[in-house]
């Protein structure tokens, strides 16, 4: 291509140089028109080709829409697996929430049946003290934790007085239990499943107590106050 050819030089002129009015001055002043058959066929064309952008378009909106809405889907769904698989036991823990106790008491009441079944688990009877002794204790040495099964105590006013527990251990002296935990008795609770929580560890449980302390217990019970004490039946 020479580069120093000049507009024109082609002899058909520069596509810029119009001449008078916008038109070429060596534009056809009589253009030919195109063919009907053909204008027509470009017309439709052009509609065919609007028509697939259109629908890429929306297409398009449309799966940015749904990415956008399958996680909520996915998650709602698998809600409703959840609900559907729960529902007893929502049920179950419903009605423990509108018992005396609540949620805490169905709580226990299922580990200490849970605990029961486990093997080397030891099973202890309330039997003597100022208190209705009805109810037991199970106690796991390998866990270190156990349950006081308790009926008939009194409700107390935790800021008057609480309950304490107390593990005996064969292996230490008799005047040094070790504490199992304070806790309260609410009002309207005919039984009560109480955690015991062992201070320190237990070489061999050896008898169980409960006694009356001030608020938060004591680190050494005078048992002036004991409501329940407990035996082996194993």
């Amino acid at each position: 291509m020479d580069e120093a050819r000049q507009p024109g030089d082609d002899g058909r002129g520069d596509v810029l140089s119009a001449g008078p009015g916008g038109a070429r001055a060596d534009a056809d002043p009589n253009p030919e028109l195109l063919p009907d058959a053909l204008r027509q066929r470009l017309d439709r064309c052009a509609d065919q080709w609007l028509h697939e952008c259109e629908a890429r378009r929306l297409a398009a909106n449309g799966t940015l829409k749904f990415s956008a809405v399958a996680p909520w889907l996915a998650t709602a769904t698998a809600v409703a697996i959840a609900i559907v698989g729960w529902w007893p036991r929502l049920v179950e823990i419903g009605s423990a929430a509108s018992d005396a106790g609540g949620l805490e008491q169905w709580q226990a009441r299922r580990e200490r049946a849970e605990l029961l079944r486990s093997p080397g688990v030891e099973h202890w009877a309330w039997g003597g003290g100022a208190a209705r002794d009805a109810g037991d204790v199970v106690w796991d040495p390998r866990a270190q934790r156990g349950y006081l099964r308790l009926q008939g105590y009194v409700p107390n006013d935790p800021a008057r007085f609480q309950y304490q527990a107390w593990i005996f251990d064969a292996g230490r002296d008799d005047r040094y239990p070790v504490s199992g935990g304070v806790f309260d008795v609410p009002p309207g609770v005919e039984e009560l499943v109480v955690p015991i929580r062992a201070g320190i560890p237990v070489e061999r449980a050896a008898a169980f107590a409960v006694t009356v302390e001030r608020p938060g217990g004591t680190v050494v019970s005078d048992r002036a106050k004991l409501v329940a004490f407990a035996h082996s039946v194993d």
